[in-house]
């Protein structure tokens, strides 16, 4: 342990100690749909083309719920910095409520599947096999939101060993899963899009399990009163929402105009949406272990406020972007120079069907400059995020609701929309070239402003004087702690 903790923060070193967890349990999340979008790959081509749009209707529901739950981190996190571990015990069970609010609010939207994909237009065989994927999705939504608050809760703490090990267990558990379900074997048949669903779903439950057995650990009742302080305090719980709400609805509203970015690329075609899922996942396997690193971010500035420690709270904020961007770049790089080799775990091909090949070959060349965007996209993605979530570590929740979502609709779904529509015309000209990498060049500038805006929101914005520590009465005096 070091001997100052909270200054140990600002070093690669302390900041990697307690983000690298926040990776790995990232990386499961996005595993475990990742697995299955590679194993459906390699099950059919509607199948991949289904998988993408089917992950992104169901985040629009479980981003709200999944983000606020994990924006336990930063309470924990400043009450942990404030010396103050019952409190932070007591702030899992306002988590816990809105993970069971999770679980309802999915299960109830199940029967609606087909209707809810109906707005991407695309074949029947594609459609009913994201109805399926949805529901599955929906299944899982309060277990993996039970999951996301306790890594949030066990970072905030101290703890990044254990989110570690959990971690790493369930992405292996996921991966023995998806394989034996979707393809069978040992007595079962292969189930293919639904076996990927219940994997995903298997996994899930025994997380969600391991996670509770941690929190009501003895030693963890004894010093955090996980059990003792169980409450219904509406203060603690109003406390909690009014923070973590914002926090979870900025991503619902965000994923808005990427509903409408990709509602309007699957109306390009088959080809053209399986060449966009393709690239999208591969992004995005580099994309979400940063983002998970960068929640950590969110933890270390939590408990650098809450230690009244705002230069430390500074310097974790501008190494997390400096760490997360040289990654990025380097991943860029490969994207670029090497993109067959990237693409390559994704193609299929079988060799005694020609039409096979053909189809392959087509995606490809729709795939590979997507994948000079994809690099672009990538550093400006990590930037804007580090200093998004630094200074949501804090408690500076409401203004970027506010602006992202303004900026993912006007800047991202609405042209994509545009550039759709012209070409479902037939007016789209020959010289433009495809119409989907004109939508991932305007994904491409969407994702350059959000960086610029979010640095000058953590240049000169408020968020240096916030806290999210409980306002005590104090001699007659209202004071609020941590300020």
């Amino acid at each position: 342990m070091p001997a100052d903790p909270i200054a140990s923060l600002a070093t690669t070193r302390g900041l990697l100690r307690l983000a690298l967890p926040f990776a790995a349990v990232s990386g499961l999340g996005y595993f475990l749909h990742f697995i299955n979008r590679l194993f459906l790959s390699w099950w059919s081509t509607e199948a991949l083309a289904a998988a993408m749009p089917a992950g992104f209707l169901a985040w629009t529901v479980q981003g709200f719920f999944i983000m606020s739950a994990g924006y336990l981190g930063a309470f924990a996190g400043q009450h942990h910095g404030a010396g103050e571990p019952r409190e932070a015990g007591a702030m899992a069970w306002p988590m816990m409520a809105i993970a069971a609010l999770a679980g309802a609010c999915s299960l109830a939207l199940i029967p609606c599947r087909h209707a809810l994909v109906g707005m991407f237009g695309t074949e029947p065989a594609v459609a009913a096999a994201m109805a399926e994927l949805f529901a599955w999705y929906m299944a899982e939504t309060g277990l993996i939101t039970l999951s996301a608050g306790l890594t949030g809760f066990f970072g905030g703490i101290g703890r990044p060993g254990i989110v570690l090990v959990v971690s790493l267990a369930s992405c292996a558990l996921s991966i023995v899963l998806n394989h034996w379900l979707i393809f069978g074997g040992l007595g079962v048949p292969a189930l293919g899009i639904t076996g990927a669903g219940l994997a995903t779903l298997l996994a899930s439950l025994a997380t969600a399990a391991t996670w509770l057995a941690l929190l009501f650990a003895p030693g963890m009742r004894r010093e955090f009163a996980t059990w003792s302080g169980r409450n219904c305090d509406p203060r603690r719980l109003w406390r909690f929402a009014s923070y973590a709400m914002p926090r979870g609805a900025t991503e619902v509203l965000e994923m808005l105009g990427f509903l409408v970015f990709n509602g309007a690329v699957s109306h390009l075609g088959t080809q053209p949406l399986a060449a966009h899922n393709l690239v999208f996942s591969i992004y995005l396997m580099v994309m979400v272990p940063l983002l998970g690193l960068l929640n950590g971010v969110t933890v270390a500035v939590g408990q650098a406020v809450g230690a009244g420690r705002i230069p430390v709270a500074e310097a974790v904020i501008r190494r997390g972007a400096w760490i997360t961007a040289g990654v990025a770049a380097a991943a860029g790089l490969a994207f670029g120079l090497a993109p067959d080799l990237v693409l390559s775990p994704y193609v299929a091909v079988d060799p005694a069907d020609p039409a096979s090949a053909a189809r392959w070959r087509g995606l490809l060349d729709l795939a590979r400059p997507l994948m000079w965007l994809a690099a672009a996209a990538m550093l400006a993605d990590v930037i804007q995020f580090a200093f998004r979530c630094g200074v949501q570590g804090a408690g500076d929740t409401r203004w970027p609701l506010v602006v992202l979502t303004v900026c993912a609709l006007l800047l991202m779904g609405l042209p994509a929309a545009a550039i759709s529509a012209v070409q479902q015309a037939g007016t789209w000209p020959a010289w433009a070239g495809s119409p989907l990498h004109w939508c991932w060049a305007v994904f491409t500038g969407y994702v350059w402003v959000v960086a610029g805006v979010m640095w000058l929101r953590w240049r000169h914005g408020p968020w240096r004087a916030m806290s999210l520590r409980e306002e005590k009465e104090e001699g007659g005096r209202r004071k609020e702690e941590g300020r």
